[in-house]
């Protein structure tokens, strides 16, 4: 396990374990506005699918430059991310379904959105703590939440936005804990590709055990919260972590769900050209 990932485990965790805390202090910040029930939840489950496969579609348009014309604008990118993903909106509406049904309740949203924040912040203190040859606190920070980051802070919103509409209806159709155990042990499996290509023994491949606890960890308190608008803002923070958050060039990249921003590449540009690589050579290699 990178020291990238591993900071990271501890800070979800203690990102985790203070919703918990809030939680249990607060109750009716994150009592549930209303029931949600599905006559069919394996045909919303479906449907959900589908609108996935759109938002890949979608995205290879973005990929292409087949959306909205950008020269950089850091404005317009945000709002193609918000197009790549607009089946999911699309789909409740031709369903006639309310917000709660993708964890994104009305009420209070700022106030969950401030909890979000702090949250946030000190699980950003806390992957700083743990991470090695990090930059200091405050340049992390501001880079974290600068403006240039709106179109990632979009994306992600939307991403998790995504994911409550599956597991939502997954939830609906097999339960809770069974959606929780079966997503988070698919989070652990998707890392074993890279695991096996870079050669990882035995005992790192144990490590997958740590994924699926802390997936189970996660998905347990945004199903409890029901609640978007607070994990966004966690999960914004440590995405944004991969970037600048130790000294020199970082390309231990954890990815975005689908596709790769403009800032990862930005980011893998300055690595190459730092080390005078060249993709065409490495190719041929």
């Amino acid at each position: 396990m990178s020291p990238h990932y591993i900071s990271l485990i501890f800070a979800y965790a203690t990102g985790m374990g203070i919703w918990f805390l809030l939680n249990y202090f607060f109750p009716s910040l994150w009592k549930p506005e209303e029931r949600i029930y599905f006559n069919k939840p394996y045909l919303e489950f479906a449907f959900s699918i589908i609108a996935v496969f759109a938002i890949l579609g979608i995205g290879q348009l973005y990929i292409r430059s087949l959306l909205i014309p950008n020269d950089g604008n850091i404005l317009v990118d945000a709002l193609n991310q918000f197009i790549i993903f607009s089946p999911v909106f699309v789909l409740i509406l031709i369903r006639k379904q309310s917000l709660a049904t993708l964890w994104l309740p009305k009420s209070r949203v700022v106030i969950r959105l401030l909890a979000g924040l702090l949250i946030a912040l000190f699980s950003v203190v806390t992957y700083w703590l743990t991470r090695s040859g990090a930059n200091g606190l405050g340049n992390i920070l501001i880079n974290i939440y600068h403006y240039q980051n709106i179109s990632h802070l979009v994306q992600v919103f939307m991403e998790d936005v995504t994911i409550a509409l599956i597991f939502v209806r997954l939830s609906a159709w097999i339960g809770n804990k069974w959606s929780i155990l079966l997503v988070a042990v698919l989070f652990a499996a998707g890392h074993i590709p890279s695991l096996v290509t870079n050669g990882a023994t035995f005992i790192e491949l144990g490590s997958l055990i740590i994924d699926a606890l802390l997936g189970v960890l996660v998905l347990t308190a945004v199903s409890k919260s029901k609640d978007i608008w607070w994990f966004f803002m966690v999960h914004f923070a440590m995405d944004m972590t991969q970037f600048m958050a130790i000294k020199g060039v970082i390309f231990d990249f954890n990815g975005t769900l689908f596709w790769d921003t403009q800032f990862h590449n930005m980011a893998w540009d300055i690595f190459l050209e730092k080390y005078h690589l060249n993709l065409d050579d490495l190719q041929k290699k």
